[in-house]
């Protein structure tokens, strides 16, 4: 048990790398126990409003195409992400971000962008980044995430997905402060203000790196943390209190009152009634204690084919053993890419030999799984259109070409409900 508590933890995924003109695509706050385990997680899929490049999309599997058919207006969105974060800070709750000025900095951007009210207490803030840099000063090489992740054996199995991110940097954070102890077990709030001195000199060493060894004399460093300063005057209209979101069908967003800031979480933190924001209610190792920690999800990746037949119908298949009807296509297998997974398994479950000429890589999407529990999905897609018969395997119990995203009478996967068959109904009316 260390002097921090529960951690909140936070992510983004973007279209470019500058935060005054990038856009939010994806994102995810969560909650930690001190062990790591989660306690609950939330998930945005924006819309942005503009074309995501293909250099981002190679990056976080998010393409325009797929934003523009799952992800929600911008400014539900942001308005979501800030309003849960403002509550969390104001129980008190430190939030761990990794690389701190890029997330809240860009954050703080949309807000202005889209005429919202942004976070005016950025407090306490925890950015493994900085804390590495300072505990382990000299050490060559990069410090991406993954790379962190790895030195302080925190797995991390899906990179540059927001939640995976989101989860990985709460549990380095956690990995440091059993490693260095003496500097960092320290209240969130203290250290909040120890990460301010380290990063303001960690940007004066690399000013003086840029401009000595680089040869860039006019190069100056920004040391703001955790918030960059905003170069542009722009006026925030007060907007809040955000109503509620209308619930939607697996799209998880924080169950809080948005006029008093009232958060329920499960995993022992109870309701607050009348809760002002400015007071601080981090909850305490006791209230921790009080249930069993929620087991820790697994991901299983999966390539999957959204097939179309010449009369624009889609083919579902319901493996042996299962309820569940969903797209054809199986596990990733060590060494294999997910093309050739797909073809594997298409291969094996129908007799279908893919073209891959004619094979159109979709995007990566994530789901609960139908068939494993405590499991995610990562599935990555792919679209194709043939008309070709297809020969069920052994695995396979059932097969189903359909016309509808709403099927009657049957029984769908998370992710073929939620995601892909309405993916495919946007696709479906450009080509048929």
């Amino acid at each position: 048990m260390t002097n921090w508590g529960r951690l909140a933890v936070f992510d983004l995924e973007t279209t470019g790398i500058d935060v005054e003109s990038a856009r939010i695509v994806s994102a995810c706050v969560a909650v930690l126990e001190p062990d790591g385990s989660l306690v609950e997680r939330w998930d945005w899929l924006a819309d942005p409003g503009i074309e995501i490049p293909e250099g981002a999309s190679a990056v976080h599997g998010i393409t325009t195409e797929r934003a523009q058919a799952l992800g929600r207006p911008a400014r539900e969105v942001v308005a979501e992400i800030t309003q849960a974060l403002r509550v969390l800070f104001g129980l008190g709750m430190p939030l761990v971000v990794y690389n701190a000025p890029y997330d809240l900095s860009l954050l703080d951007r949309e807000c202005r962008r889209h005429s919202l009210v942004p976070l005016r207490l950025v407090s306490p803030v925890i950015d493994p980044l900085v804390l590495d840099k300072a505990m382990d000063k000299y050490r060559k090489g990069k410090r991406t995430l993954e790379v962190t992740a790895d030195r302080y054996g925190v797995s991390l199995d899906d990179a540059h997905d927001a939640g995976a991110d989101a989860i990985a940097a709460g549990r380095v954070a956690q990995s440091l402060v059993r490693a260095y102890p003496d500097e960092l077990d320290i209240p969130a709030t203290d250290l909040h203000g120890r990460q301010e001195v380290w990063f303001a000199e960690q940007s004066a060493s690399f000013a003086d790196y840029i401009r000595n060894v680089k040869g860039d004399m006019s190069f100056v460093a920004d040391d703001s943390w955790p918030l960059r300063a905003n170069p542009n005057s722009l006026n925030a209209v007060d907007t809040q209190p955000i109503p509620a979101p209308a619930p939607r069908l697996s799209r998880k967003v924080p169950y809080l009152d948005f006029e008093t800031g009232v958060l329920e979480l499960p995993g022992g933190l109870p309701m607050l009634p009348g809760l002002a924001l400015e007071e601080s209610v981090a909850p305490t190792a006791g209230t921790a204690e009080t249930v069993a920690p929620p087991q820790r999800h697994s991901t299983l990746r999966v390539a999957a084919g959204i097939i179309t037949d010449t009369a624009g119908r889609t083919l579902l298949v319901r493996k042996r053993g299962t309820s569940a009807f969903m797209q054809a296509g199986g596990k990733i297998e060590a060494g294999e890419s997910a093309l050739q997974a797909l073809t594997r398994e298409l291969q094996e479950e129908l007799g279908f030999q893919v073209d891959l000429d004619a094979t159109e890589y979709i995007g990566s999407f994530r789901a609960e799984a139908a068939n494993e529990p405590d499991t995610i999905i990562r599935a990555e897609v792919f679209a194709l259109t043939t008309d070709r018969a297809m020969v069920p395997g052994q695995e396979i119990e059932q097969m189903l070409w359909i016309d509808t995203d709403e099927p009657v009478g049957i029984e769908l996967a998370p992710l073929t409900r939620d995601t892909i068959l309405p993916l495919w109904v946007s696709r479906r009316s450009a080509l048929f």
